[in-house]
């Protein structure tokens, strides 16, 4: 029993998820990691070529850093806990060769396309339940959903990225200035995640639970005294109609997620390697 992971992306979720699986030795193998230097090399980074004697991780668990192709050859599963621009780039070749693959970012499967590519196999695509729960809920009732509402409640700071349209930015900073919460999104799963890559992966899951993204109706609200953040997801739909409230601690290394997010992609990989029984 047990698996062999390599973790694509080592910022602060990536870096949790492998000292949370470091627990787990016996059942989960973390073999390896990719960052982005290591992907930009070369395809081959084996041992012995130019820049695979890198390792990184904390003293007693550092492992190497390895190009895709190595990933790719070792790995029963790879870990994503990169970005949404890391899962088009390289999703389609992991899974296209037969390697298993968890995806975090799951913004990037708002591209029905690109969905379409990584479940053709033969490798299998696993989606992270993420910061939030009810998925299951909202699985078994797909084909008898009428609507999906979202309100995300987060820091104005953790909605701030590089790529953020100046209009957005300003409305959000501006909450900051005033201390007063402010509704600074309203729109489709697509267009929240072309605004917030990196902030509503919970809109994309709740689409994918469902089978159809156009289904979810998104609300991001910037709140400069949020301790919390809130995601409050009402379903509607044939089978009932469902209301979920859940708060989570911001990672305190990473604002922009959930400190839940690691524990759940961890959760996930020891179900993959056998871990306990499961309810499905």
């Amino acid at each position: 029993m047990g698996i062999d992971v390599v973790i694509l992306g080592y910022g602060a979720i990536g870096q949790a998820v492998h000292g949370l699986l470091a627990e787990h030795r016996s059942e989960v193998r973390v073999l390896g990691v990719m960052d982005r230097a290591s992907l930009a090399e070369t395809d081959h980074c084996r041992a012995g070529a130019p820049g695979s004697d890198r390792v990184l991780g904390p003293a007693g668990l550092k492992v190497p850093v390895l190009g895709l192709s190595r990933a790719i050859e070792i790995a029963d599963l790879v870990i994503e806990c990169a970005s949404p621009s890391a899962i088009r780039a390289h999703g389609p070749r992991i899974t296209g060769a037969g390697t298993d693959l968890l995806i975090a970012s799951l913004g990037a499967l708002a591209d029905g396309r690109l969905h379409g590519m990584l479940t053709a196999g033969p490798g299998r695509c696993h989606l992270s339940t993420g910061a939030i729960g009810g998925l299951d809920l909202i699985r078994a009732s797909a084909g008898t959903i009428k609507a999906i509402e979202l309100e995300t409640r987060k820091l104005p700071e953790a909605l701030l990225h590089p790529g953020l349209p100046e209009r957005l930015r300003g409305s959000i900073t501006g909450t900051t200035d005033s201390g007063t919460p402010k509704l600074v999104f309203t729109g489709s799963v697509p267009e929240a995640v072309q605004s917030f890559p990196s902030n509503i992966n919970v809109a994309a899951a709740l689409g994918l639970a469902a089978g159809n993204m156009d289904l979810v109706d998104v609300r991001i609200i910037a709140d400069p005294g949020a301790v919390l953040t809130s995601h409050t997801i009402t379903v509607r739909g044939d089978c009932g109609n469902y209301r979920f409230e859940i708060q989570n601690f911001p990672d305190p290394e990473n604002p922009a997620t959930s400190a839940l997010t690691a524990r759940s992609m961890a959760s996930g990989v020891l179900r993959l390697a056998g871990r306990g029984s499961h309810f499905i």
